[in-house]
C-alpha cells in the first residue's frame, strides 16, 4: 500500500475514539480487541469504521503498524486528539490528526477569519513535543495526515512547525483552508521560497462531492489534488464528508433486490474532479470568504455554533459562544448570500437540480434551473425593511439626545455615558443594514422582471 491509502486507513481509525489502546500494541492487536465492543458491531455508530479497520489490518502492512504517542496519555484535551503510527522497521512514522471532535466547532469558524486558533496551535504544540519525543533519525520519513479539522491540523503544523523540514509529505484529507490573515502570516514569516517549499509537501485528497475541503483559501496546489468517488446516497447529505465513504461500494444484493452499502479496506476509484455539491459550496465559500471581516466571522460563528448545537454542547472547548451580534450578522447578511448564490449561480442551480430533481449528485447534468420569485412578497419585505429602518432612526436621535443630557449632567458616570455611544454606534450600523438588504431586495425584483425565461420551479 502507498502513503495515501495507509493515511486514509489511519484517519478513519481515529474515528473509534478509542481510549483502550496502550502505547507500543500494534494496530491488529487494538482492532483485534474491538471486536465486540458495542460501538463497532452491526447498528454500533463505528460499525462502518471497524468494518473497513478490521479487513486493513489483514494486510501487515497495516496490521504491524505500532501505535504511540496518543494525546489522551499525554495530557492533551479531548480535541487535540491525535497519536502517532511506527512501521515495524522504524523506516516511517505517520502523525494523525482526529477530525472535529465535541466542542471544535467555533474553532473551525475562529481560523475562517483570524491567523490561528487556540486548537491548531494545540495541535502544533503536540507534535513538536512528539518529534522531541521520538528523536527521529535522518533516514526515517515522517508523514502526518487528517481528516476534516484532522486536515486543516496537519496542515498548519506542515506549515508552522519549527520541525517543519523533518516533515516529508502531508495528506490532506477533506480539511478545509485557512483566512488570507494565515497565508500572508506565514508568507511573511517564511518568504516566498520557504512558504511553496512547504505547501508544495501537501497533497489533497477530497470526495467528489465533499463540502468541507472547499472552505477558506486552500493553500494546496492543484497538481497536489486528487478527488475520490463516495457513493453516499442523497438523503444521507453527512455521507459525502464522511471518510467511510472512501471506502464504501454500492452492491446488488440478491436476497431482496435492492442496492446495498459494503465498507472494504480498498479505497475507491478517482473521480475526474469535483462533484456538484462540491462546486456548488467552492462557490459560496468564496463569496463568504470575500464578506468583510466582521460579517464573515458573525456568520461562521454562527453556523458552527448550529453545528455545535447538534452535538449537544452549548459552547465551544475553550467557552466559545455565538453572540447576538452574530446572529444579527447571519441574518441580515448571511441568509441573503446563501439566497443570492443558490438562485443566480450556475453551481447553486445544479446543485439545486440535483437536489430536487435528480436521484443522485453523481449524475452528469446539463442545462439550467428557471426560478419564479413571488416579487410583490419581496417588494413588501423590502419597503418593511426601509419603514424600519426610518423608524430606528427616529430611536436614534431620541438617544442621541439623551447622550447629550448624559454628557452635560452626569459627568461623573462615564461607564454610562460610553455604554450609551456604543449602543448609539450599533443602532446607527443596524439602520445603515436595513437600508442596504432593503434597496438589495428591490434590486433582485428589478433583476428578475428583466428575465424572460419560463419559471420551472417556485421559490417562496
Amino acid at each position: 500500500m502507498n502513503e495515501e491509502e495507509i493515511s486514509l486507513i489511519l484517519d478513519t481509525y481515529m474515528y473509534l475514539d478509542n481510549k483502550e489502546a496502550k502505547d507500543g500494541m500494534c494496530l491488529s492487536k487494538v482492532i483485534e480487541k474491538l471486536a465486540d465492543a458495542p460501538d463497532c458491531m452491526e447498528g454500533g455508530c463505528h460499525y462502518e469504521e471497524y468494518q473497513i479497520l478490521s479487513k486493513a489490518v489483514q494486510n501487515p502492512e497495516i496490521g504491524e503498524l505500532i501505535i504511540g504517542n496518543q494525546s489522551h496519555l499525554m495530557g492533551f484535551d479531548s480535541g487535540t486528539a491525535a497519536c502517532t503510527f511506527r512501521t515495524k522497521d522504524s523506516k516511517s512514522v505517520y502523525v494523525v490528526y482526529r477530525g472535529t471532535a465535541d466542542g471544535e466547532w467555533v474553532d473551525n469558524a475562529v481560523g475562517m477569519t483570524e491567523a490561528e486558533t487556540i486548537q491548531q496551535k494545540r495541535a502544533l504544540s503536540y507534535f513538536d513535543t512528539v518529534v522531541n519525543r521520538e528523536e527521529l533519525k535522518e533516514n526515517e520519513r515522517l508523514v502526518i495526515t487528517g481528516h476534516s479539522k484532522g486536515g486543516n491540523k496537519a496542515q498548519f503544523v506542515t506549515m508552522s512547525s519549527k520541525y517543519a523540514d523533518k516533515i516529508d509529505a502531508c495528506y490532506n484529507v477533506d480539511g478545509q483552508g485557512f483566512s488570507e490573515k494565515a497565508i500572508e502570516k506565514w508568507k511573511q514569516e517564511l518568504g516566498n521560497r520557504e512558504y511553496e517549499n512547504r505547501r508544495n509537501k501537501i497533497t489533497g485528497i477530497y470526495g467528489e462531492n465533499d463540502y468541507v475541503n472547499v472552505l477558506g483559501h486552500s493553500i494546496v496546489s492543484e497538481d497536489n489534488v486528487y478527488y475520490i468517488r463516495t457513493p453516499a446516497d442523497k438523503k444521507d447529505f453527512a455521507g459525502y464528508h464522511d471518510i467511510t465513504y472512501m471506502f464504501a461500494k454500492r452492491i446488488h444484493d440478491t436476497t431482496t433486490g435492492s442496492e446495498k452499502v459494503v465498507f472494504d479496506a480498498c479505497k475507491n476509484d478517482y473521480a475526474p474532479g469535483r462533484g456538484i455539491i462540491g462546486n456548488y459550496v467552492s462557490e459560496l465559500s468564496g463569496r463568504i470568504m470575500d464578506m468583510p471581516r466582521e460579517s464573515r466571522d458573525g456568520c461562521a460563528a454562527f453556523m458552527m455554533q448550529i453545528m455545535e448545537l447538534t452535538k449537544g454542547r452549548g459552547n465551544g472547548i475553550n467557552g466559545e459562544v455565538a453572540t447576538l451580534s452574530d446572529v444579527n450578522e447571519f441574518c441580515m447578511n448571511g441568509i441573503p448570500m446563501i439566497c443570492n448564490s443558490l438562485l443566480f449561480s450556475g453551481e447553486g442551480a445544479l446543485f439545486l437540480d440535483a437536489a430536487l430533481c435528480k436521484d443522485s449528485f453523481a449524475l452528469s447534468m446539463q442545462g439550467n434551473v428557471n426560478f419564479e420569485i413571488d416579487t410583490d412578497r419581496l417588494r413588501k419585505q423590502a419597503a418593511t425593511l426601509i419603514n424600519q429602518s426610518i423608524l430606528l432612526e427616529s430611536v436614534r436621535k431620541e438617544l442621541e439626545t439623551i447622550i447629550g443630557d448624559v454628557k452635560k449632567y452626569m459627568k461623573t458616570e462615564p461607564v454610562i455615558y460610553a455604554q450609551l455611544l456604543v449602543k448609539e454606534a450599533e443602532i446607527r450600523r443596524n439602520i445603515r443594514l436595513m437600508e442596504e438588504k432593503g434597496k438589495q431586495l428591490y434590486s433582485t425584483v428589478y433583476i428578475y422582471e428583466q428575465k424572460d425565461e419560463e419559471a420551472s420551479l417556485f421559490f417562496e
